[in-house]
């Protein structure tokens, strides 16, 4: 990637968004190989469209296309990557080119490349950075935590000082913060003290005390408090930015809100993920070799609690060689009571990543869920009743196929309470396997309702 300088902003990217029909074109003209046509192209869109490009090149591509690329247009684009594509394209640049990219990049942003960087090749690319200084102190916060999302681009004003040094300060350093709304105040011990907004300081009387003008009751969050935990609370306060500071209330960093609409798409995805047995990484990027084992371990999971309901049938093959029309609605059973546990554990998962309900608040939960699913394994279960009279004739399979639906969508809806709220209690994630889980509890009782009850009234069905 050649060293230019970095682009003024008339120069940079324009702002209008663009469809997914114009990146199409624009993978089109590279069809044919990087032109100036191609290039020019590209250099047309928004950064964002153009890392949506990126992504989808070949590396062979991307060879000839990113040493002609200007640095600073390059680092903007590399914000908008996802992170997949963004550890391959990285691990294609030449490493004599990392340092300077990386100090034309946010320091959040550079921080997460070196920590998808190899470890020797990390502080190779570390040492060589002109914005070492700031980069470094962020690096032993883990990627999901308040630490490893904030940036130390931020303006902090001394609580000592007057309105017209704190604006002379301002004019004279030109401070590189991703945002000026929030201006936080530290003592001599470089402890928060307050804020103050950027209005208020502009409208005071010069001579006017920083400390005088300041709130001094901060929201503040912890450098090792969960990303997720944050985002709570900045959606909570409706703020645009969060402090972040150490054990001693000293200030390390700030996380601004377009960090946590990150964190809100990527918590939602690693839920969504877990849910449906895939790992929180899982990419259409990922290679083959990375997915197939974590999909294959959940399947194999999957293959033991479908034996743990065949041995429930299994154990019932008398009672199915009397009354060979059971075999047609065990699935129905198995499977509605299914579709009612997964509503509630997909709202109780979503209900506790979001901070709406926690432990203390389970009973009434679980009272309402449990109503929820007697109601309707009521009418569910009276509905089936009526066709399996209509279609066999037979009012005992009927009151069996009925009895048994209402009593799996009841423990269904249990379950689908419990589990999550178990996995949280022993510090789990509230999605992990909640679905395999589900599925294995529901499918096992709703044979074993059904087929018991069957067993039961054998007489009165056959």
């Amino acid at each position: 990637m050649a060293d230019d300088a970095a682009q003024d902003e008339g120069e940079s990217s324009p702002e209008d968004s663009h469809d997914d029909s114009t990146i199409e074109d624009t993978l089109r003209l590279f069809d044919d190989g990087v032109t100036p046509s191609s290039r020019e192209q590209l250099a047309s869109l928004h950064a964002a469209d153009q890392a949506d490009v990126l992504s989808q090149l070949g590396p062979d591509v991307r060879a000839q296309l990113l040493p002609g690329m200007r640095t600073q247009a390059f680092a903007e684009i590399i914000a908008y990557l996802e992170q997949e594509a963004r550890i391959e394209i990285v691990s294609e640049l030449p490493k004599e080119t990392l340092g300077p990219l990386l100090d034309l990049c946010d320091f959040d942003i550079a921080v997460d490349i070196l920590h998808d960087l190899p470890a020797e090749l990390a502080r190779e690319t570390l040492n060589s950075m002109a914005t070492s200084a700031d980069v470094a102190p962020l690096l032993p916060y883990g990627d999901d935590t308040a630490g490893g999302r904030m940036t130390s681009g931020f303006v902090m004003l001394h609580e000592n000082w007057t309105v017209d040094r704190a604006l002379n300060y301002l004019r004279t350093t030109s401070p590189d913060a991703e945002q000026v709304f929030y201006l936080y105040v530290t003592d001599e011990e470089h402890r928060l003290a307050g804020v103050v907004s950027l209005r208020e300081l502009v409208v005071a009387a010069p001579e006017a005390a920083i400390s005088a003008l300041m709130t001094p009751d901060v929201v503040s969050v912890r450098a090792s408090l969960d990303q997720e935990e944050v985002l709570r609370q900045i959606e909570r306060y409706n703020f645009v930015a969060l402090p972040v500071v150490d054990e001693h209330r000293r200030l390390e960093g700030v996380i601004t809100v377009d960090d946590l609409l990150d964190v809100a798409e990527e918590e939602a995805t690693e839920d969504m993920f877990l849910l449906a047995g895939l790992g929180e990484d899982e990419s259409l990027l990922r290679p083959i070799g990375r997915s197939l084992l974590p999909r294959l371990a959940w399947l194999l999971v999957a293959l033991a609690s479908g034996f743990a309901a065949a041995a429930v049938v299994n154990a019932f093959d008398n009672t199915l060689d009397r009354a060979l029309a059971l075999v047609v609605f065990m699935p129905l059973v198995a499977s509605l009571g299914g579709n009612a546990g997964v509503q509630t554990v997909t709202l109780v998962v979503r209900s506790m990543a979001l901070g709406d309900i926690n432990l203390r608040g389970i009973r009434r939960t679980l009272q309402r869920e449990l109503l929820i699913g007697v109601l309707n394994g009521l009418i569910i279960g009276l509905i089936l009743g009526v066709i399996v009279f209509l279609w066999k004739g037979n009012l005992g399979l009927s009151v069996v196929a009925g009895l048994a639906l209402l009593l799996n969508m009841a423990m269904a809806v249990i379950a689908g309470v419990l589990v999550p709220v178990s996995l949280r209690a022993l510090r789990m994630d509230p999605a992990l396997a909640s679905g395999a889980v589900l599925t294995t509890f529901t499918d096992v009782l709703g044979f074993f309702f059904f087929l018991g009850l069957a067993t039961l009234l054998l007489d009165w069905i056959a």
